[in-house]
């Protein structure tokens, strides 16, 4: 009898103290071939065989990243270190026998960031991707690229060790457990929360401070030290402040961080931008003057944060049941990335970040943009579709389309509502409906907003989201006194007409001159000549989009233009200074934008209210 308690008591004591949670760990400070050793202890499981998966796509990317292709040399153990057999039966998945012994997995994690032999033509988008750089002890820490998760045990919690050298420090939004110099630990709920917390590890160059009610931290790797973090947090500082008024009165998160990869060259995907998460967002950008990388900083901030809106606080089923192996796409990308797009714009003319001209202009350069795609299919079916290839190319239209949907759908919310709501007060009102933790039906999302607002708005929705109905610009835009004409011919400055093209020097070179017009020959320029410096400005390839701006802006009809090109001249390199007046030529302005200036009344009042803080 007392022998049977005692068994009885040892097989109670052993399931209370079973794995009941996974514990990751990332092994920084051994790192050979930048490949980082990867173990997870996993929690225990009665299945006879399971599937460990790496994530085929994640949210944000709405593309396929395919995780699995970056792990060498899985293994499967038992407690005592036993190899359990393991069978790769796809990219991204392994399964795993004896799965009732399974303690722990194990493997390399190559970086997305470098090529290597296997990695394919599917290049990842850096803010999506991983960095391993052992030479300058800088790590990307995309979660879901380096850890995965159990077949059906995806919920349970997770705690995640970083070991790193003690000369960096690493930076993230993850609740931190302990932080030592050479060992860092975090937890999660689930892998949802995981996987929506990337980290940058790097020689520490990280500020932080308290703003309306959050934590902010930056931290910034910059290569040649052109940008500091305390330069990111007084660039942000107002707008941070901007958006928690936007948002209520404050921040709706007590942590936040931004973590910033600056790179000198090129990078292996072509782009730059960023990728957002619930409570961070990462940034992969060019390295540039000061001045510049700062205002890049701050118009992409200004988007990915208000992120913590949608979709945090307000998404679908599909987005808080994610699938990381075959995801079903929610219907309301419009929504998710167009309204977060155009309120990035919208709270910064409300608080006087910049000019309503400057406000409007953002909004023409998306009407132009979409000009590119086509847009004869409802914005809710092409959403629910996007890993379709003929729908992929469409992504960019939800940058540009998506935010105008917002603008016209709050103007919308406006007029009908006599002014007593807003976009801005539908935003609040779902967030407090649904939250983190609720998700909407996506075909009933038009029939609440409806019920929340006016009927007016419900069919503005199903006629130009769920339908493919043109937004009215004109009308819409009317009803706040701003006059929209499709076309208008105008006369501006030209800078030649040459095409432009990028040596392996990465320098501005004239790839073509034989569309330049009487400014262009004026100035003589020739095929193959590098730009140096373009009146008094000098050219790069970051600064190259900026000069000419500036140029178009701030130059008159005759005033004097000075060009200096490197030029090839009997198989010399030399410099040569060309001069010309500058000209005006025939334009034709598209979607163009004014404030009328006799607006009415009732005109001055919707304008007021859509635009203005009070």
């Amino acid at each position: 009898m007392k022998k049977s308690l005692i068994i009885l008591l040892l097989l109670f004591v052993s399931q209370s103290f079973a794995q009941e949670k996974y514990e990751a760990t990332l092994y920084l400070d051994k790192v050979e071939n930048d490949q980082v050793p990867v173990e997870l202890i996993v929690p225990s499981i009665d299945e006879d065989t399971i599937e460990y998966h790496m994530p085929k796509i994640v949210p944000g990317t709405y593309s396929i990243s395919d995780f699995g292709r970056f792990v060498v040399d899985f293994q499967a153990l038992d407690s005592l270190g036993n190899d359990l057999e393991v069978e790769r039966i796809s990219t991204n998945r392994w399964q795993i026998a004896s799965a009732s012994k399974l303690h722990r997995v194990k493997y390399l994690i190559e970086d997305s960031f470098d090529d290597f032999e296997g990695y394919g033509d599917n290049k990842l988008f850096e803010p999506g991707g991983t960095s391993i750089d052992a030479g300058s002890n800088t790590f990307v820490i995309n979660t879901f690229g380096f850890v995965g998760y159990l077949e059906g045990h995806k919920f349970k919690p997770y705690y995640l060790t970083i070991k790193h050298p003690a000369e960096i420090k690493g930076a993230g939004a993850l609740e931190v457990v302990s932080i030592s110099d050479t060992s860092d630990t975090y937890k999660a709920a689930n892998y949802n929360f995981f996987a929506d917390a990337p980290f940058m590890y790097c020689e520490p160059d990280i500020t932080s401070k308290e703003i309306a009610g959050a934590n902010i931290i930056v931290s910034v790797y910059s290569p040649n030290k052109v940008l500091s973090s305390a330069d990111v947090m007084s660039s942000i500082d107002e707008l941070m402040e901007a958006q928690a008024s936007y948002l209520g009165g404050a921040l709706p998160v007590d942590k936040y961080a931004y973590l910033i990869y600056l790179f000198d060259g090129q990078t292996i995907s072509g782009a730059y931008g960023a990728l957002e998460h619930s409570y961070s967002s990462l940034y992969s950008l060019p390295e540039m003057e000061a001045e510049r990388i700062n205002q890049i900083v701050k118009d992409v901030a200004a988007h990915e944060f208000l992120h913590i809106v949608t979709p945090l606080n307000i998404h679908s089923e599909e987005i808080h049941n994610f699938n990381y192996i075959e995801p079903e796409m929610s219907q309301h990308l419009w929504l998710y990335e167009g309204v977060t797009e155009y309120s990035s714009q919208h709270v910064q003319v409300k608080y006087d970040l910049f000019e309503v001209t400057d406000f409007l202009e953002q909004m023409r350069d998306k009407m132009v943009q979409q000009e590119q795609y086509n847009v004869d299919i409802p914005y809710t079916e092409f959403s629910e579709n996007i890993l379709e290839p003929e729908n992929e190319a469409r992504y960019g239209d939800v940058y540009a389309g998506g935010a105008l949907i917002a603008m016209c759908l709050d103007l919308t919310i406006i007029k009908s509502t006599q002014g007593d709501k807003n976009l801005q007060w539908l935003m609040r009102a779902l967030s407090e409906i649904y939250g983190p933790l609720k998700a909407f039906k996506d075909a009933e999302l038009f029939d609440v907003i409806e019920k929340m607002t006016t009927q007016e708005v419900g069919n503005f929705l199903r006629k130009h989201v769920g339908g493919t109905a043109p937004l009215p610009y004109e009308e819409i835009l009317g009803w706040a006194g701003v006059s929209y004409q499709k076309e208008r011919q105008e006369k501006v400055v030209s800078a030649g007409k040459f095409i432009p093209t990028v040596n392996e020097a990465q320098e501005i070179v004239i790839a073509d001159i034989d569309n330049v017009n009487a400014f262009g020959k004026d100035l003589g320029f020739q095929k193959g000549d590098v730009l140096i410096n373009w009146n008094g400005a000098e050219v790069t390839l970051q600064s190259f989009q900026q000069v000419i701006s500036d140029f178009y802006e701030n130059t008159e009809e005759n005033d004097k233009v000075t060009v200096i090109v490197r030029r090839e001249v009997k198989g010399k390199s030399k410099e040569k200074k060309l001069k010309a007046k500058a000209i005006l030529v025939e334009r034709s302005a598209q979607h163009d934008l004014q404030l009328i200036k006799d607006a009415t009344a009732e005109q001055l009042r919707v304008r007021d209210v859509w635009l203005s803080a009070k």
